[in-house]
């Protein structure tokens, strides 16, 4: 699946931005503090529901605001436009719509825009035990294999 459109509003330095994508490459070009890893971020935010870069919701909502809002447009394999979208409020708690669904949950989002982020830390793969590896592959898996979640969170539970 592509996302064809971000639309970002309160996401840490981004008061309001909107970009139609491209279905091939997109570049994000810009001076140093311009907001480039903030819009990669949002697109993280959106497909996974948290920031890569903090785990604290007041240090991703821009200064002052109550919530933050990422929504995007997603083409499926079958050539459908997807709305999706996620506001989040200073207090954690979270809105997810799923076309015009509301009220979904987070996992929802990650089987709608599957990602998967390789960072400058990406060695931690190699160098460190496998917990990091293990939880790598587990997306990969998660998002070409359709049984694997309900599957995996039964062996969590398990133990």
């Amino acid at each position: 699946m592509a996302l064809t459109r971000l639309v970002i509003h309160d996401f840490r330095n981004i008061e309001a931005c909107d970009i139609e994508l491209s279905s091939g490459f997109n570049f994000l070009i810009g001076p140093n503090g311009s907001g480039k890893t903030s819009v990669l971020e949002a697109i993280h935010f959106l497909g996974h529901g948290r920031s890569f870069r903090s785990a604290l919701n007041s240090r991703v909502i821009r200064h002052q605001q109550p919530s933050l809002t990422v929504h995007g447009r997603v083409k499926t394999q079958d050539g459908i436009l997807l709305p999706i979208g996620i506001q989040k409020r200073r207090d954690g708690s979270a809105d997810v719509k799923i076309g015009q669904e509301k009220g979904q949950k987070l996992v929802a989002l990650a089987k709608v825009l599957p990602l998967q982020l390789i960072t400058p830390e990406g060695f931690e793969l190699l160098t460190d035990g496998p917990k990091f590896r293990r939880a790598f592959i587990d997306w990969g898996v998660f998002h070409s294999q359709p049984g694997f979640f309900e599957a995996w969170t039964r062996v969590k539970t398990a133990h």
